[in-house]
């Protein structure tokens, strides 16, 4: 019986040692978790996105400094600031000085209109462009003139073969108001070599299939018979010499012009652009070009 009594002890106090030795072992391991967790940095600032240590907060930060990427497609119309462009195209312009123009100078004119084509480059940086072009134009004309203070007698028929061929820029300012659509305004320069035929004759009052207003050119002094005063002996008759013979017909003329345009720019690759202005030696014109980038 005591041998039973002192087993009975003994068993219960080791369930009560080991009882013991668990709970050391739970508080150790919690104890060992606690302690791999990193201390937090009391220097940090979580309500402040520049000193709270997250990645999230600084790639924000990134955005909100330099914008998000944006990826282009390489048809985008879109221009960088600061960066040039380069194009090459074709133009055509219609170019016609109407009868009151002329008739600031004389009493009795036609309207002449005529066509002007060529090649131009474009240079372009900042909303800027400096075109610089080489074109052909045309100065024909056929019809009755007479000066300011002539009498109807004294009334010409002028025949204007002439032709000329220009080297110019045009210096151009843009208003986009998207990246593919604005207005352009500025002024066209040129000078150009003139060749060709300016005949003068003395005209006569005609209604036949030749005649322009009214008029039709005499054949010579006296030709046709049509009455006192008109196919004069002393009038102009013929090809009239050029400036450098004491004539009339210009060697050279130049280009002066005020431009406004349409700039349409579907692609990055493409220009589309309508012309119009006034030059101040050929008249009115409007037009427009084709341009492709590189």
């Amino acid at each position: 019986m005591a041998r039973f009594l002192t087993y009975l002890v003994a068993l219960t106090l080791s369930a009560s040692a080991m009882a013991q030795t668990d709970d050391g072992t739970d508080e150790g391991l919690d104890d060992g978790m606690a302690a791999e967790a990193p201390p937090e940095d009391p220097s940090l600032d979580a309500s402040d996105p520049e000193n709270s240590g997250r990645l999230a907060d600084e790639q924000a930060l990134m955005e909100d400094e330099l914008g998000p990427a944006e990826g282009r497609a390489a048809t985008d119309p879109f221009e960088e600031e600061h960066t040039p462009y380069y194009f090459l195209g074709a133009f055509y312009r219609h170019n016609w000085t109407p009868a009151f123009m002329i008739g600031l100078f004389t009493d009795d004119q036609v309207s002449a209109n005529n066509s002007a084509f060529g090649l131009e480059f474009t240079y372009r940086k900042d909303s800027f462009e400096i075109v610089t072009s080489v074109w052909y134009q045309a100065y024909h004309v056929d019809g009755p003139f007479r000066g300011k203070g002539d009498t109807v007698q004294e009334t010409e028929f002028i025949s204007s073969d002439l032709n000329a061929m220009f080297v110019g820029a045009a210096f151009l300012w843009s208003t986009m108001f998207t990246d593919w659509f604005g207005l352009e305004y500025g002024l066209d320069i040129g000078i150009g070599g003139v060749w060709g035929d300016l005949e003068r004759n003395e005209a006569y009052p005609d209604s036949g299939s030749g005649s322009v207003d009214g008029y039709s050119a005499c054949n010579g002094p006296g030709d046709p018979a049509v009455g006192a005063g008109w196919c004069e002996a002393n009038g102009n008759y013929g090809v009239e010499e050029s400036w450098a013979n004491g004539g009339s017909r210009p060697l050279v003329w130049a280009r002066l012009a005020p431009h406004l345009a349409v700039r349409f720019k579907p692609i990055h690759q493409l220009v589309i652009r309508l012309d119009g202005g006034f030059d101040i030696f050929s008249g009115f014109f409007a037009g427009g070009s084709v341009a492709f980038g590189f």
